[in-house]
């Protein structure tokens, strides 16, 4: 079984990384709501925020930013992209600069930016929690090791 990590089988990408004849499983983010970091009760969903005409700029210090901004395109946001490195710091205040509505976070960012005193009551800011979402072959085949069941 093959896991892809992307938000598309492409037949050139499985081609690549799938030995033939073998199982290929997606798995992708899931999100539906952003939250503001100053107030994680205050709850909107993307479509909402999709529809709000604000002016949105999407941040995302992760492995893989552009997950991240799949994840709410295909969720029907218009926005601006801002991936910043792996693991960022925040210190250098990366969106002092920016003239926007809603800043879109993850929530691995939301955690160093609460700690900053510049950042931590930014309006702006909104955490996307998100989730992983795995194919129903993969599931089905994880329920039958946890029950002590081999499928391969």
């Amino acid at each position: 079984m093959t896991v892809i990590n992307a938000p598309e089988l492409a037949p050139a990408l499985v081609a690549q990384v799938a030995p033939a004849g073998s199982l290929v499983v997606q798995m992708t983010l899931d999100g539906g709501v952003a939250e503001r970091m100053v107030a994680r009760g205050e709850r909107l969903p993307l479509a909402t925020l999709a529809a709000s005409g604000q002016r949105i700029v999407a941040a995302a210090g992760i492995g893989n930013p552009q997950r991240f901004f799949a994840m709410l395109r295909g969720a029907g946001l218009d926005f601006t992209e801002l991936p910043l490195p792996d693991h960022h710091d925040f210190l250098d205040q990366p969106f002092a600069a920016l003239d926007t509505d809603v800043i879109l976070i993850t929530e691995k960012d939301a955690v160093k930016c609460a700690q900053i005193e510049h950042l931590k009551d930014d309006p702006r800011l909104w955490v996307v929690p998100v989730s992983a979402r795995i194919d129903s072959a993969l599931a089905q085949q994880i329920v039958e090791k946890c029950r002590g069941r081999s499928t391969a």
